[in-house]
């Protein structure tokens, strides 16, 4: 098997290799640069007309079907997602906008399927002298790093497709009031979500659940005959009342660098499955029998919990060495976490992220490199990881004056064994259109993501259009 992964890699790696050079006399005849660069439009002497009415826009429109490489996993993975939105702006301050998705997905032998409608950014805006007054449902995606900004505990993370597409493809809008105050320099964000959005999930049959019910896993969790029965034989439930909770964050731009402070009081939309208390007190009774111990628990098994967590944040970004660098930092309390003894606990955590993002010899290939930690502060044994450490990273290639893309995201594991590899060709030769090739390959340590997922390597085939 991982054979065909490293040949689907070079397969994507030699075709942007032996495109890109076909084309490499017509971009330097345009002048370096200006092969990928376009002029600015003149302005047009003759006042238009201000659009007073509201306008409608089809936001998106993306249709992808895969097949997966491994026996053991299902045959294809299909996905479609419309979005649409409507804007209104009533005068200079106030403006409407309105706005809806569509997603579907079907994934065959066996099946699991689901057509869902969602919102999308719903809200009423006024805007005054710096400052910005925002009411109803919105992207807020505070953090400068990617993949995993310890910034963001605000927004409301999709995970019905894991990680297949980029972070900003994996954030939903929440409902909030969120009022920005603006000078020369700074910038203060104030959100309060006052209603708990969990995150959007996959059907239970999909392959991309964070629990999989057939084969008794649990995503993060080493196998264990216990944890597996219980999986595979216990009941699910979810504690989604509350408020989500809110924020501040004070930024500063311009200068040597630039700086962000925050504090939050969050609930993470992320499940986090807490074990029923009393099995633990059953599986003592029944001298160790997990069968008659879950027979003998009333209630739910596992309970997906999202208990409220402080955030203490630090953010940094500075120009160095032709590259941009950036950094994230923050101190969590109440983070969920389990026992070996299966006792359930809230513990301390520290995130820290940072990285760099350069153009090397100034070209129009962009690297991303990030290192990114996650720590548990307890001394108890977990069934979870206490540590997690990894690099992660974007390699990006555009070529035949941006007709042509060659992009490659990673992940690896330094602590643990953990594996990632997405390679993606993008034709964009018939704007607003994108047609693209790519492959997803995993691998790794049973508690580690790509090991979670080391039987759903796949192939994709996807065309997308953008307005």
């Amino acid at each position: 098997m991982y054979n065909k992964k490293i040949g689907f890699v070079v397969m994507l790696a030699c075709l942007g290799m032996w495109v890109a050079p076909s084309f490499a006399a017509d971009a330097s005849d345009d002048g370096g640069e200006q092969a990928v660069k376009t002029k600015p439009a003149k302005k047009s002497k003759s006042r238009k007309k201000k659009q007073s009415g509201p306008v409608f826009k089809l936001d998106r429109v993306r249709v992808e079907t895969g097949m997966f490489l491994d026996n053991a996993a299902p045959a294809t993975n299909n996905y479609a997602h419309l979005a649409a939105s409507m804007e209104w702006k009533l005068s200079r301050s106030l403006e409407i906008q309105l706005g809806a998705r569509v997603d579907g997905s079907l994934q065959t032998s066996p099946n699991a399927n689901r057509l869902r409608a969602d919102y999308t950014e719903n809200f009423v805006r006024w805007r005054g002298e710096g400052i910005r007054f925002t009411a109803g449902t919105q992207n807020i995606t505070w953090g400068r790093t990617d993949e995993f900004p310890p910034t963001d505990q605000l927004s409301r993370v999709d995970l019905t497709r894991f990680n297949l597409d980029p972070l900003a493809d994996r954030r939903r809008a929440v409902p909030a009031l969120r009022l920005e105050k603006f000078t020369e320099d700074y910038k203060l964000d104030t959100v309060w979500v006052p209603v708990f959005q969990p995150a959007e999930l996959p059907p239970w049959e999909s392959v991309w659940h964070p629990v999989d019910r057939t084969n008794g896993r649990m995503l993060g969790v080493a196998p264990d005959p216990v944890f597996s029965y219980l999986v595979k034989n216990g009941s699910f439930a979810e504690d989604r009342g509350g408020a989500g909770g809110g924020g501040f964050r004070l930024t500063r731009t311009g200068g040597s660098f630039d700086w962000g402070l925050s504090l939050q009081r969050a609930r993470r939309s992320t499940p986090y499955y807490r074990l029923n208390p009393d099995f633990r007190t059953n599986l003592a009774a029944n001298a160790g029998n997990y069968a008659l111990a879950l027979a003998a628990t009333s209630g739910p098994t596992f309970t997906a919990v999202h208990p409220m967590s402080t955030v203490v944040g630090g953010e940094l970004e500075f120009q160095g060495a032709g590259a941009t660098w950036r950094m994230e930092a923050t101190r969590s309390s109440d983070i969920p976490a389990t026992t070996q003894d299966l006792r359930y606990l809230l513990v301390p955590a520290t995130d820290v992220v940072a990285g760099m993002d350069y153009f090397p010899g100034d070209a129009d290939t962009r690297i991303t490199l990030q290192l990114a930690s996650h720590h548990l502060s307890t001394s108890e044994s977990l069934v979870e990881r206490k540590t997690f450490n990894a690099v992660t990273g974007e390699v990006e290639h555009p070529f035949d004056g941006d007709r042509w893309r060659f992009n490659l995201r990673f992940l690896a594991g330094l602590n643990h064994r953990d594996n990632y590899v997405n390679p993606k060709l993008t034709y964009r030769g018939f704007e607003p259109h994108e047609f693209y090739l790519a492959g997803h390959f995993y691998g790794g340590d049973d508690q580690s993501l790509g090991g979670y997922h080391r039987n759903h390597d796949m192939v994709v085939l996807g065309w997308q259009v953008r307005y």
